[in-house]
């Protein structure tokens, strides 16, 4: 099987094959948000729940780092001998072993002070937050040896392995959340899900991986670029997952339900984003040419044109989606409307998110991470004040929250790409 025996692909081939796994992948993450809706709806368990999650992203932050790290050295290491590509590769798991047990561990004993971030909620609602957040521990862990092997095989052009870890990891989340929820109706099923899930994929990719399973420790200037280059990255990576962070953490203060609209309104706005991941993909043919500006150039305007039609349609059409996905059984006329309200505007957002991700790899192949962590933490800091601007000062509650970041992205796009061009 071609599953279990990787073969190389052209980016035509793997955009076709990951369109195709991400369709399903997609479909059952989606199946996997009308089963929480349908199943038990909207409640402070279920904002527990996605504000943990996005309190967890400060830690998925270094998991999320090897998209960028991995990818570019290792296709030059493979382009000037397998031996020495297989020897970073050791290298690299040694670091993602001592990253996954440190950083996890860490994720546990901070638990108590993360929960505070949650300034809207009450003593007995930061006490839920943190189980759900400790219950999500593994997912934390096992995520970090499937975006390494994953980053690995993107490396030697076999794409197919990677999503269809994804499509193990979406499938499996659903099957555990629908069967969980239907026969408990127990809120704690969604973090032991999402955990079992992630175990069940990086066991696949782990097998597929054999031949990349030595441990290996060495200090050579390439190692030590790449431990200069994950620093950096680590802030640049923080941005997006901050964003969110922000978003929900001044959620906390509306009534219960904000913050799981607002993530289901992400996500609805998002669809386009989750079934067309360019940037997994770009970065290999970027990273072989050195992000020429005319190749650059070429994905990034053919990106953004391809993105206007899906605003234009969830904008309109918003309502009608989210009844269509999700009004069903104990999703509340209040939820639904939260979510259009969420997803209408969330999707303002959507052709600077498909840039985004990205203009971070262009600068990270340049070697000019620096110029996008002060521009990202600047956007950072807008988005923060922005949000307490349109909540608390002109009232506008949950559409105040997702302005804030669709101006935001706009401005990081368009300080991102100024710069890019005077740097190209």
């Amino acid at each position: 099987m071609k599953l279990l025996t990787p073969t190389k692909e052209t980016v035509l081939q793997a955009i076709l094959k990951s369109s195709f796994l991400n369709l399903f992948a997609r479909i059952f993450g989606y199946l996997k948000q009308v089963a929480i809706a349908v199943l038990i709806g909207f409640s402070l368990d279920t904002d527990a729940f996605f504000l943990a999650l996005s309190l967890l992203g400060l830690f998925l932050t270094f998991t999320d780092v090897f998209d960028s790290l991995g990818v570019p050295n290792l296709v030059r290491a493979r382009q000037r001998s397998f031996e020495e590509f297989q020897n970073l590769a050791g290298v690299l798991l040694t670091f993602t072993t001592l990253l996954a047990v440190i950083v996890s561990s860490l994720s546990v004993v901070l638990s108590p002070i993360v929960v505070n971030i949650a300034f809207g909620y009450s003593e007995p609602e930061k006490k839920l937050l943190r189980e759900y957040f400790l219950l999500l521990i593994p997912y934390l862990f096992f995520s970090f040896f499937f975006h390494h092997f994953g980053a690995i095989h993107r490396s030697l052009r076999h794409f197919t392995v990677y999503f269809f870890g994804e499509l193990l990891f979406s499938f499996f989340s659903f099957l555990f959340i629908t069967l969980g929820l239907f026969f408990t109706k127990n809120p704690k099923v969604l973090p032991v899900s999402v955990s079992l899930a992630q175990f069940l994929a990086t066991v696949y990719i782990f097998l597929v991986s054999k031949p990349y399973w030595e441990i290996k420790f060495y200090i050579d200037r390439t190692v030590k670029g790449m431990l200069k280059q994950f620093v950096q990255l680590v802030g640049v990576y923080s941005v997006f997952h901050l964003y969110m962070l922000v978003d929900r953490v001044f959620a906390s203060y509306l009534p219960h339900k904000s913050v799981s609209a607002l993530a289901y309104g992400w996500m609805v706005a998002m669809i386009p984003k989750g079934l067309f991941k360019f940037e997994n993909i770009v970065i290999t043919s970027l990273s072989e040419v050195n992000a020429e500006w005319s190749k650059v150039k070429f994905y990034l305007i053919r990106i953004f044109l391809f993105s206007l039609p899906f605003v234009a349609f969830i904008f309109i059409f918003a309502p009608y989606i989210v009844e269509l996905l999700f009004g069903y059984g104990s999703f509340s006329v209040v939820d639904s409307e939260l979510t259009s309200t969420a997803t209408r505007f969330y999707v303002l957002s959507l052709p600077f998110v498909f840039l985004w991700v990205v203009f971070y790899r262009i600068f990270q192949i340049k070697d000019k991470i620096k110029l996008i962590i002060l521009i990202s933490s600047f956007t950072l800091v807008l988005n923060s004040l922005l949000n307490y601007l349109l909540i608390f000062k002109l009232e506008l509650n949950l559409t105040g929250i997702c302005i804030a970041t669709d101006l935001s992205y706009f401005i990081l796009i368009f300080l991102s790409s100024t710069l890019l061009r005077k740097i190209s």
